[in-house]
């Protein structure tokens, strides 16, 4: 049965990661912290408990260039 997002994927058949960190300076973008899962929201009232903006995440962040890095080792598994 066809699932309604990619399951998994192979880094060689995926876009660069800046892409993908690119991707969460779009407002309808969000990041839940406790589950690391990213998730797209058209609507604000559509907004699942536990999901922040990026955007308004990055903004609050003391460096955002080092938010975006921390987001790239999210996406590619490599958590410190």
């Amino acid at each position: 049965m066809p699932k309604g997002a990619i399951h998994h994927i192979h880094t060689s058949a995926a876009p660069p990661v800046d892409v993908y960190v690119k991707l969460t300076y779009d407002p309808f973008v969000y990041f839940n912290e406790r589950d690391a899962i990213f998730k797209v929201f058209p609507k604000e009232h559509q907004v699942e408990d536990g999901y922040l903006k990026c955007v308004t995440m990055r903004d609050f962040s003391k460096d955002p260039i080092e938010f975006d890095n921390n987001l790239r080792n999210r996406i590619l598994l490599t958590e410190k």
